[in-house]
């Protein structure tokens, strides 16, 4: 009998701690990634790369770091589509997207499990909405770039989808999720393969009555340039945190506590994005998508149900410490000093569970703030020289623009 209580007891403790060791080994997501964010809001493309590569690294090679693996080439692919590295790019993103499809609105019960217990990072990292809808357009940008126009307009067929899926399916419950740069995107690549009846539904969606008029009056094809520029990063999460504190049930002390994670907004050094092409002022590109306000608005939605998660795992925390503590009483009717110290033991294990609970500061974090867009019709073919000026920086890039093609400049400024 004593050794039947005994191992009831043994079967309880891990519960308590067991978990402890991955939470302590692995830091807040937003730490782990601080390396390649800081080089990419100093415009320092290739340390930026350097170090997401170095961090999808670990992802693989450490077991308490590979539920972040799929995010991780999110990160990179970004990084690599700022950096001009478009089959990096275009490979970490669609491997990212095939895992994230694969795990879309599931989660194995040994996670689920794991995230009751402990936390959210416990879990393998699903993405959200937002950050799935963007992965395509970004990813015509790339197959733009390196002139795989077929490809480009694959993934404008996906991006279609996904904002059928995604939005369109559910517009009360989820026009929040709007998403103006995928809709400008996905117009260009129709204008391209002249569709223009196509590209006039995404501008209606839009409300970009000036694109529906421009097509309509169209008279011959032009050389045209669409200015594409990110700026600042996305909001980012930070941990709102609560105990541990000592209460007591029925004369036995447990502990207990919560982490949560809430967004912030990324402050941003942008105060302009003004065009200049061969030193004449174009105008300033205007704003396209606010993709910080979508970011907030998801949260709110979200957090209902955030608490409702929370005080089930209080619950389940809390149910878990008295069945250990009531164990303990059993064995301490036979054996009175092994019995205290196994109750000393869950006493204080469950005060280190508590601790060690961290919240899922997960997300996409090199996704920007703001999209802005600038659009300049019948220049001339040839090499031009593009210069932005953002108020607390310059950018500026060479680019050659084919004759009566649509011409595509993606800019990416992160401060």
């Amino acid at each position: 009998m004593k050794t039947i209580k005994l191992r009831a007891l043994f079967l309880l403790f891990p519960l308590l701690c067991g978990y402890a060791p991955v939470c302590l080994a692995v830091g807040l997501y937003t730490e782990e990634a601080g390396p390649f964010i800081t080089e990419l809001r100093n415009d320092n493309l290739g340390a930026a790369l350097a170090y997401a590569d170095s961090f999808v690294g670990r992802t693989l090679s450490s077991g308490s770091e590979k539920q972040n693996k799929y995010l991780a080439l999110l990160e990179r692919g970004k990084v690599a589509l700022v950096a001009g590295k478009y089959e990096q790019c275009i490979a970490d993103m669609q491997e990212a997207e095939r895992r994230f499809l694969t795990i879309e609105g599931t989660i194995s019960l040994t996670e689920g499990f794991g995230s009751l217990l402990t936390d959210d990072t416990a879990q393998e990292y699903e993405a959200e909405m937002h950050e799935k809808i963007m992965i395509s357009p970004y990813l015509v940008l790339a197959y733009i770039a390196r002139g795989d126009f077929a490809g480009a307009i694959v993934e404008r067929n996906r991006t279609i989808s996904k904002i059928n899926q995604y939005i369109e399916a559910s517009p009360e419950e989820r026009g929040y999720l709007e998403n103006p740069f995928a809709r400008l995107v996905s117009a260009v690549i129709y204008e391209m393969e002249n569709k223009p009846d196509d590209a006039k539904i995404e501008y209606k969606k839009m409300q970009r009555e000036d694109e529906v008029v421009r097509l309509e009056n169209r008279k011959a094809v032009s050389t045209d340039l669409i200015i594409l520029i990110d700026t600042g990063l996305a909001p980012h999460k930070y941990q709102m945190k609560w105990g541990p504190l000592p209460i007591i049930v029925n004369e036995t002390t447990i502990h207990l506590g919560f982490a949560y994670a809430a967004y912030e907004p990324t402050i941003s050094a942008v105060t302009q994005t003004n065009v200049e092409i061969d030193g004449n002022a174009a105008g300033g590109a205007r704003l396209l998508y606010d993709l910080e306000s979508t970011i907030l608005a998801q949260y709110e939605k979200n957090k209902p149900a955030l608490m409702s998660k929370l005080i089930t795992r209080m619950t389940a925390k809390a149910a878990t410490q008295v069945s250990a503590h009531a164990a303990a009483d059993r064995v301490a009717k036979d054996n009175p000093l092994v019995g205290f110290i196994l109750k000393s033991l869950v006493t204080v294990a469950g005060a280190v569970w508590m601790a060690v609970e961290k919240a899922d500061l997960r997300s996409w974090l090199t996704l920007p703030g703001k999209i802005n867009y600038l659009r300049v019709n019948d220049l001339t073919a040839g090499e031009h020289i593009i210069k932005i000026d953002y108020g607390c920086g310059v950018q500026e890039k060479t680019i050659n623009l084919e004759k009566d093609k649509i011409n595509i400049a993606y800019f990416s400024f992160a401060k």
